[in-house]
């Protein structure tokens, strides 16, 4: 029988949050009471269900001071579970018989037995808030803040909690919960429950229609119904937005969504209405290297970001990008956050600083967005690789890969020893268990994937049960990975996975799935545009440069970096980060909002590698004076990427109609290019936000002797929205 601890530990694998728990001793608890109503069900720690972990030191501590704790597992968004608690003692049998014949039956998916006889049935988190409560008689479901009692965890009546024989975690997926369960537990005629800011985060005006719509995408792609997405966004509306918005508008995101088949993927394009039109381009004058602009040869309204600061360069990294960028064609941008994902790979799971109860450590992902060959990519890593050949050959040969298609791929190549248990037999007899290693595992948890067709990546990620993007996102977060399928045995622990990509404009806005645009995949990378940065036809003369002292350097860094462990800022950095921590973490709207919303655990992993670079365990102001320069670059990288989307679809089809004229557009003229299909209300709504976002400008029309009109203009460089250019189109005109 598995050890409490070693339960508990296995249940953190799988990144479910756990916490220990009181005991039962007979009749009485081990909380001292001998009266207590819950015996063995409430925690031994001060906060509860707030203390609950992964972290394997914090879990072997509590076991080692309370060595028959019974097991606590967080349910919610912490631990994406939802589990539905089955009481018979209540009528909690005869409950779910009668919801099943109203509803049919409850898909297979993982359960345990209570020690009591009652059931645990759990089903991957939908998303949103489930408020933990009782849907009927003798059957509660249990979300947001709250926890069930796991197996190898004893009962008051002296049974064991134990998985149900045929669904036990390990061999079997947890199921999406069925669309008449969700509409019955997010049903928006339940009472509103105030959230705290560890409950749920509060969706603010300027970002409702986006985040909503990612939501309604998701719903769609896990196969719910229109009537059951209609719910979960109703009562996600009322709980969270602030201000909620109309009741109608929620339904009309649902019902644009639900255009689309269940299961099927809609794309960005779709969903947030993104202008994917051709890239034409021009010539720079400076550089003679062709550049984005618009179609017509004007001007985008994001322009290509401006060449990044000096600050940018300091250091080691700058000085190598320096000594080399005259021999090759690869743009300085791209060789530089090259180096810094190749530094930070090498140098390993030591270094990290705490940012309130994250820690954020060296591996970066980045995307370097251009123009097909033309844009050099994959010349910048060929150089930048050059140097760590020499300082870790070990790493360069085996723990660069190349692609990446799936969750258990990438799990499998930081993989943990996989141990199974092998009968022990005497006389044909078995006696015993041993312990066999099956697989020994993979020591070196460091990996640096290089994926120079991020756009093939993107399509495999949209089909159903591919695995690839929550793995990503949990090795940026904690490098703890484990997908709990049958066919997939192995985890891992402490892995540091780092990531370089390259795609084209083009194929991002036409493969990244509006779902991963929102549910934090797509800000866990770096964007970051590159182009061809000069015309060398007869090629540089890079094979006369004297690497030895930037490798010198670089081995002297990475040898001091790997004795790192927790890293701090010092006054002046603190102090600057005061100042610039409002404008990182203010929420921007749009699709560009949703690309950058992790910019301060961003610029603070660039300053941290700025600093060990100089052989410093502190982040002084240069530091981060250097990784803000280079964020802001990424900034408007993804500015560029993305565009002006609002991730309206009627806004952002507004905006994209006014672009394409001149002589702009009235309201009616609006409701006309709609085919009149659109309510005057929405198409208020919509003008609005792109007033509200600088995009768009309503002017009063040329008199026509009837009622005065107002005529919308899309903002441009070129364009005043006041009263003085409002004059002079009339004027004009």
């Amino acid at each position: 029988m598995t050890s409490l601890v070693a339960a508990a530990l296995q249940y953190a694998s799988r990144g479910w949050l756990v916490l220990p728990l009181h005991t039962p001793t007979g009749t009485d608890c081990s909380c001292g009471k001998p009266d207590c109503e819950h015996p063995g069900k409430h925690p031994r720690t001060e906060h509860g269900f707030h203390d609950a972990t992964t972290d394997e030191a914090t879990i072997r501590r509590w076991w080692f001071q309370w060595p028959d704790a019974n097991i606590g597992v967080a349910t919610g968004t912490v631990s994406g579970i939802a589990v539905l608690d089955i009481d018979p003692r209540h009528g909690g049998d005869e409950s779910l018989a009668d919801l099943e014949r109203q509803h049919g039956t409850l898909p297979d998916t993982v359960e345990s037995i209570t020690g009591g006889g009652g059931r645990h049935i759990l089903f991957a988190y939908p998303g949103g808030y489930v408020k933990s409560r009782s849907i009927a008689p003798g059957i509660d479901i249990k979300g947001d803040g709250g926890y069930i009692v796991a197996p190898q965890s004893r009962h008051a009546t002296g049974g064991q909690y134990e998985w149900e024989l045929l669904s036990h975690p390990d061999d079997t997926p947890l199921a999406p919960l069925p669309d008449w369960l969700l509409t019955m537990i997010a049903s928006p005629s339940a009472e509103p429950v105030p959230l705290t800011a560890e409950e749920a985060a509060v969706i603010p005006e300027g970002n409702r229609n986006g985040t909503l719509t990612s939501l309604a995408g998701t719903m769609r792609r896990r196969g719910m119904s229109e009537d059951g997405i209609c719910a979960a966004l109703l009562a996600e509306n009322a709980r969270r937005c602030v201000p909620p918005l109309p009741q109608e508008e929620v339904r009309r995101i649902v019902r644009s969504v639900a255009r689309y088949e269940p299961g099927v993927t809609p794309s960005v394009i779709d969903l947030f209405g993104t202008d994917a039109k051709r890239l034409d381009t021009n010539v720079a004058a400076d550089t003679g290297i062709p550049v984005p602009a618009e179609a017509d040869g004007t001007p985008m309204a994001n322009p290509w970001p401006e060449p990044l600061t000096p600050a940018a360069f300091h250091g080691l990294a700058g000085d190598f990008v320096r000594a080399i960028e005259p021999h090759t064609e690869a743009d300085p941008v791209a060789l530089l956050i090259s180096y810094f994902v190749a530094v930070g790979s090498v140098v390993g799971r030591g270094p990290h600083f705490v940012a309130e109860a994250a820690r954020h450590y060296t591996n970066l992902n980045a995307v370097l967005v251009g123009q097909t060959a033309r844009g050099r990519k994959g010349s910048s890593w060929a150089q930048v690789r050059r140097p760590f050949e020499t300082i870790d050959a070990d790493w360069a040969l085996d723990r660069i890969k190349y692609g990446l298609s799936s969750g258990e791929g990438l799990i499998w190549a930081v993989r943990d020893a996989i141990e199974k248990q092998e009968p022990v037999r005497e006389k044909g007899r078995v006696v015993g268990y041993q312990t066999v290693v099956e697989d020994p595992g993979v020591d070196d948890k460091r990996v640096l994937i290089v994926e120079q067709e991020f756009a093939s990546t993107l399509r495999v990620m949209g089909r159903d049960g591919n695995t690839l993007s929550p793995t990503i996102r949990q090795a940026w977060d904690t490098g703890d990975l484990r997908i709990m399928t049958k066919n997939s045995p192995a985890k891992a622990t402490g892995a540091h996975i780092s990531i370089i990509a390259h795609i084209t404009r083009d194929e991002v806005l036409r493969y990244l799935d509006s779902t991963e645009a929102g549910n934090g995949f797509a800000n866990r990378f770096l964007w970051v545009c590159v182009r061809r940065s000069k015309l060398l036809p007869e090629g540089g003369h890079i094979q006369e440069l004297d690497f030895g002292p930037f490798v010198r350097a670089l081995k002297s860094a990475v040898e001091y970096a790997r004795g790192v462990t927790e890293m701090k800022r010092d006054a002046e950095a603190r102090e600057l980060w005061r100042q610039v921590y409002p404008t990182l973490s203010a929420d921007v709207p749009g699709l560009v909002g949703a690309m950058i919303a992790r910019s301060e655990a961003q610029t603070l992993r660039l300053a941290c590698l700025y600093a060990l670079l100089d052989q410093s365990a502190t982040v002084r102001r240069e530091h981060l004076e250097a990784a803000l320069a280079l964020w802001g670059y990424c900034e408007d990288s993804a500015r560029f990427v993305f565009g002006d989307a609002l991730g309206d679809p009627v806004a952002d089809e507004i905006l994209r109609t006014l672009r394409q004229t001149e002589d702009g557009l009235t309201r009616t003229e609006i409701s006309k290019h709609f085919g009149r299909n659109r309510a005057a209300a929405d198409i208020s709504r919509a003008l609005a936000r792109l007033l509200e976002a600088g995009l768009a400008v309503g002017m009063p029309d040329a008199p026509t002797g009837g009622r005065p009109a107002e005529r919308w203009f899309a903002v441009t460089p070129g364009r005043r929205a006041d009263s003085q250019s409002t004059k002079e189109t009339n004027e004009t005109k």
